[in-house]
């Protein structure tokens, strides 16, 4: 295949780790902000610690992944990274972040809304969480994201 080096693989490598680490500390932020938001607002006292923080940030960061390495790729193998990284941090969402759902249903009633209102938050961010990965992964590969110069002349724009 013409235009893929040993440095080109380098570079797309180092920035699927690059651009995981950034969605895990974005991702991850906004998610333990909002589980945060979510335990006061069910009327609990909200506990950050420093290793679930990290914890957290860490898993985002390896569930990021499957985005950030198809983020040079086709358009339709980006799209197919993006649904497994959405799928995966979706599951892991969905099976530990809610495993408090007795503090949610016994909620006061006046603060349901406001529960509502960051649940669909958080969805928003396990559905950007791919899209952040992809992004950053470009934005570090700079260069090797571009296919190899094609020989013969540019075509005239019109």
């Amino acid at each position: 295949m013409a235009g893929i080096t040993g440095r080109r693989v380098v570079r797309v490598l180092a920035a699927t780790v690059g651009g995981a680490v950034v969605a895990g500390v974005v991702g991850g932020g906004a998610a333990r902000l909002l589980m945060s938001l979510i335990t006061i607002a069910a009327a609990e006292e909200s506990t950050f610690t420093l290793v679930g923080t990290l914890g957290v940030l860490m898993v985002f960061g390896v569930l990021a992944v499957p985005a950030a390495l198809t983020a040079t790729a086709p358009t339709v193998v980006r799209v197919g990274g993006r649904w497994v990284t959405a799928l995966l941090t979706g599951f892991g969402v969905a099976t530990t972040g809610f495993s408090d759902g007795a503090a949610i249903i016994l909620a006061p009633d006046s603060r349901m809304t406001l529960i509502a209102i960051l649940v669909v938050g958080f969805g928003a961010v396990v559905a950007a969480h791919g899209q952040i990965a992809q992004y950053a992964s470009r934005r570090l590969a700079g260069d090797a994201t571009r296919p190899a110069a094609a020989t013969g002349p540019e075509p005239a724009l019109a």
